[in-house]
């Protein structure tokens, strides 16, 4: 009896045992291909930055010559040094100037010498990530994975803040409908600001032309603006020489001003109010009596428009005067911005400039100029179309475009003057010309051709 009880007890402890072993071996195996597939996941991510950022190389001019087509020719090749993306691109035509940006900076070029006027780098200095190699933006693999580590330990630390709060969100849930039929103003949203030391905070996002007050208020300048992916915008005194002395003299420019903000947000756009509070007008448009001319005798305004808010600077001297904020009180972002004309459809000679927005909700609003007040808010977009959002483009008449596949756009109007509708029709030809080389040509009538070309009708938007 002791003896068969001897032999089960080892029989269970065997037993317990080995499906321990199986287990712990099982969940060791688990781990480790976890972390393997971690491994490589933040490898392969920093392949893509290294790849994005900075890690192809320069484009090679061809020395022998090359033939173009009737049509658009180049004549210059502007190459960035170290090679990066192009993020941002202007060009002034009565300048004739250009100028572009990158993840290392921005430069000014003048085509009509063909030489470079500005080069500025957007590096910050104390960035350790700038300091692993020449103008190098890639982070290191170690410091990548740590930085991996870390979020996950705040994302579980945030998940068991957020099932703590459920009851709390609750609360605040009935409360909200008690309160909603009482008019009080919105709750702002507490927003952190943003590090410093991220590596894309010198990333140009936008690049701006304009004649303008910088240095005093009694001479207006040509100007440069340029806003970075870190809250930072600079702006630049262009020196041009006079038109008979343009092919020879050279262009400078001269640093004047700089702006941070606060939270740091990305700056998305930047547009200068003339005296009367509209935009500045194309200069192509004024060359050709298109538009109207900026007011230069009341004072100058100077519209940036982050990802969270949008804030007017009197100019010269740059101080706040009024500011929207959009992040704070619903929480969006700002992803695409663009100026409009919004005409009367009953009257013709009036009409109102706005500044149209789109936020990462794929809701499209219209805000008025000078005093920065949304007018009205739109869907547009559905949220969990990124492509969509971020290829939609405005134009100056109320209209915007999107893309809804890799081939198609959707077009949509703003403006009760300038409807969505076809402007043209273009006739495709009825039959190709290589299939009618052995086949004879049927007798079309009038009528016949009309249907059949109807058939084949492309809708030709004109943007302008």
């Amino acid at each position: 009896m002791c003896v068969c009880i001897y032999i089960c007890v080892c029989v269970y402890i065997y037993v317990c045992v080995y499906i321990y072993m199986c287990v712990y071996i099982y969940v060791y195996i688990y781990i480790c291909v976890y972390i393997c597939i971690y491994i490589y996941m933040c490898i392969y991510m920093c392949i893509c930055i290294y790849i994005y950022i900075c890690g192809h190389t320069q484009l090679d001019v061809r020395e022998e010559p090359v033939l173009f087509p009737p049509g658009f020719q180049p004549f210059t090749v502007v190459q960035c040094q170290p090679p990066a993306v192009v993020t941002a691109l202007t060009l002034h035509s009565e300048w004739k100037l250009v100028a572009f940006g990158t993840s290392h900076g921005f430069g000014v070029y003048d085509y009509l010498q063909k030489k470079s006027v500005l080069v500025k780098c957007t590096l910050n200095p104390s960035d350790q990530l700038a300091m692993e190699g020449p103008l190098s933006r890639v982070k290191s693999i170690k410091k990548s994975l740590r930085q991996s580590f870390r979020r996950i330990r705040r994302s579980r630390v945030s998940l068991r803040k957020h099932q703590i709060s459920s009851t709390i969100q609750e609360a605040n849930a009935r409360l909200e409908a008690e309160l909603a039929e009482m008019e009080l103003a919105p709750v702002q949203r507490k927003i952190e600001a943003r590090s410093s030391d991220d590596s894309f905070t010198g990333l140009i996002r936008t690049l701006y032309f304009a004649d303008t007050f910088l240095s005093d208020s009694s001479h207006n300048s040509p100007s440069l603006w340029a806003g970075t992916n870190g809250g930072c915008v600079f702006a630049y005194i262009l020196f041009l020489p006079p038109l008979e002395r343009r092919a020879d003299d050279a262009v400078t420019a001269q640093p004047a001003k700089e702006i941070q903000l606060m939270h740091r947000a990305p700056v998305v756009g930047i547009v200068v109010l003339d005296g009367q509070g509209a935009p500045l007008s194309e200069p192509l448009e004024m060359a050709h009596d298109l538009a109207r001319s900026p007011d230069m005798h009341g004072s100058h305004h100077l519209l940036v428009i982050s990802e969270e808010q949008f804030k007017v600077f009197t100019l010269p001297k740059v101080s706040t005067k009024m500011k929207l904020k959009v992040t704070a009180v619903d929480g969006s972002r700002v992803r695409r911005v663009g100026v409009a004309w919004f005409g009367s459809s009953r009257t013709e000679g009036y009409g109102e400039s706005g500044l149209v927005f789109l936020t990462n909700q794929g809701d499209v609003h219209v805000l008025s100029l000078p005093h920065v007040k949304i007018q009205v808010r739109h869907p547009c977009i559905r949220r969990e179309d990124v492509s969509g959002i971020a290829s939609c483009v405005f134009t100056k008449q109320g209209h915007g475009f999107y893309l809804i596949s890799p081939s198609e756009f959707e077009r949509f109007s703003l403006s009760t003057r300038y409807l969505v509708e076809p402007r043209c029709l273009v006739e495709a030809p009825i039959h190709s010309v290589a299939s009618n080389q052995h086949k004879p040509m049927p007798k079309v009538t009038s009528s016949t051709h009309r249907y059949v070309a109807a058939r084949h009708v492309m809708e030709h938007a004109l943007i302008s």
